[in-house]
């Protein structure tokens, strides 16, 4: 970007000045905001113009954008109950709701907010409390491109969705919500995968962590 300023004796300098905006994340889930983008660049450019250096914005003269590519979102349906991996298992890092139906999604956010004092992946624990979340325009299994459906609804929660690459043995974001440091809870889940005899299986787990107690 070329910036001028004029000094005393109305003469004009010129510098090259460069900006970048902040990462994003861009998936099915969540499409690339171009006015959270620019509004961010022209935060930066005012920033600097207002620090006392006189100078204006001339033109852009080049601007580049840059992906790193995530993990594909597509339509990855979590349903029923799927053992949690040994490699997680042996970490005590997550919570696997024992759920024989294909709200999968709904049992683990529960016990986010109504913590079970012990045997948490009991879902007997939970069934109190299912209609504590409002579901609307929900279909189960769910997808994790329709959690901001579901944080539109309820809006004291804020989910998180990550997903495990056994191949590369590291995490990619499905879902990161813009909301995680506006809400009371903020829920961390990981999707796991297997492939059964009877075809390709998806399932939400919960990563442990505080929650704030909730009462319906």
């Amino acid at each position: 970007m070329i910036t001028t300023s004029t000094d005393d004796r109305n003469d004009i300098s010129r510098i090259n000045a460069f900006f970048h905006t902040r990462s994003v994340i861009v998936t099915e889930g969540q499409p690339l905001d171009l006015d959270i983008v620019l509004s961010n660049f022209n935060e930066l450019v005012d920033n600097f113009t207002k620090r006392g250096s006189g100078y204006v914005l001339a033109y852009v003269e080049r601007l580049t954008a840059s992906f790193v590519r995530y993990r594909p979102l597509g339509e990855q349906r979590a349903g029923s109950f799927i053992t949690t991996p040994k490699w997680l298992r042996d970490k005590h890092a997550a919570i696997n709701v024992k759920n024989s139906d294909d709200r999968c999604f709904i049992w683990v956010i529960l016990s986010a907010l109504y913590t079970a004092k012990k045997n948490s992946d009991r879902l007997s624990n939970y069934l109190p409390y299912e209609h504590c979340l409002d579901t609307t325009g929900l279909e189960f299994p769910m997808a994790p491109n329709k959690i901001h459906v579901f944080e539109r609804h309820n809006p004291t929660i804020a989910v998180h969705c990550l997903a495990y690459d056994s191949e590369s043995k590291s995490f990619s974001v499905l879902y990161l919500s813009p909301e995680i440091h506006k809400r009371q809870h903020a829920i961390t889940l990981l999707l796991l995968d297997s492939t059964p005899s009877n075809g390709f299986e998806k399932k939400h787990l919960r990563v442990r962590q505080k929650s704030i107690q909730s009462h319906c």
